[in-house]
């Protein structure tokens, strides 16, 4: 038998969940539970996976992520567009900010809308969720796949797909 993971058994969460519900399941966003159905995907991730595969299609997704970000120390205001005591700008300066990309952000996007209604809601597994933006992908890239051979101009367009492969449309 493995034995259970301290990080776990010690939390804080788990002990705030047996003090106010007197259980030590972590409680549901609904006060119901979650649903008696099997896993499927959700209809947030689907519809989010399909949206940014659109933006995709428009926008170059390996170009660097370059709008400026400033939030307050206390993180309760957010302004693009005010600037610090010096008047400049403030940037993001994060261990990442030389990587993040417009496909990084999209895809994260993505996951946030799907994560942020099924997993915490209780009523999806992470896997429904990263599965519906797949699904919701594909859907995009099918119908931007049939909508190519309306246009009049020749084009092909290459983007990143959410596991990392290539994806091509074209009517040439």
């Amino acid at each position: 038998m493995a034995i259970p993971s301290s990080t776990v058994l010690d939390s804080n969460a788990v002990k705030t969940s047996f003090t106010e519900n007197n259980s030590y399941f972590l409680s549901q966003a609904f006060p119901e539970g979650s649903p008696y159905h099997p896993a499927y995907p959700t209809g947030h991730g689907t519809v989010a996976g399909a949206c940014i595969t659109v933006l995709k299609f428009f926008f170059n997704g390996d170009l660097p992520w370059a709008w400026d970000i400033w939030e307050s120390r206390d993180g309760t205001e957010k302004d693009p567009c005010k600037k610090d005591s010096e008047g400049e700008y403030p940037k993001y300066h994060g261990d990442d900010a030389d990587k993040l990309t417009v496909n990084g952000e999209l895809h994260k996007l993505a996951h946030n809308v799907s994560f942020g209604h099924g997993i915490h809601a209780g009523i999806h597994w992470r896997s429904d969720t990263d599965t519906s933006i797949q699904i919701g992908e594909e859907i995009a890239l099918r119908f931007l796949k049939d909508r190519a051979h309306t246009y009049n101009e020749k084009f092909t367009v290459k983007l990143t797909k959410v596991d990392g492969s290539t994806a091509t449309i074209s009517n040439q």
